[in-house]
């Protein structure tokens, strides 16, 4: 199982970074007037359904025995992916 925790580990780093960026992000939105808001908002609510599959594949990462481990982290490190992309997409579009 050490392989295990070394990929929740990595999990938890990636959410440490996610956290800073997600704090970058907030702030410049409440910066933004309501109608810059409302032309991004598909863009949050992609960015909040990103984040809620990553909390699955995590979870999912939590429970995966030794037979399924390697598939729950290929899973977790897509959904890692789609996640960051989202952020990286709603944060350049940002004036």
């Amino acid at each position: 199982m050490q392989l295990k925790e070394q990929y929740l580990q990595q999990a938890v780093v990636e959410v440490e970074d996610l956290a800073e960026r997600v704090a970058v992000l907030k702030a410049r939105i409440a910066k933004q007037k309501v109608n810059i808001k409302l032309q991004h908002q598909w863009e949050l609510e992609y960015v909040r359904n990103r984040f809620a599959e990553f909390k699955e594949r995590i979870e999912e990462l939590e429970n995966a025995g030794e037979a399924d481990l390697e598939e729950a982290h290929g899973a977790c490190e897509l959904a890692w992916k789609d996640l960051q992309h989202g952020v990286d997409t709603l944060m350049s579009a940002l004036p």
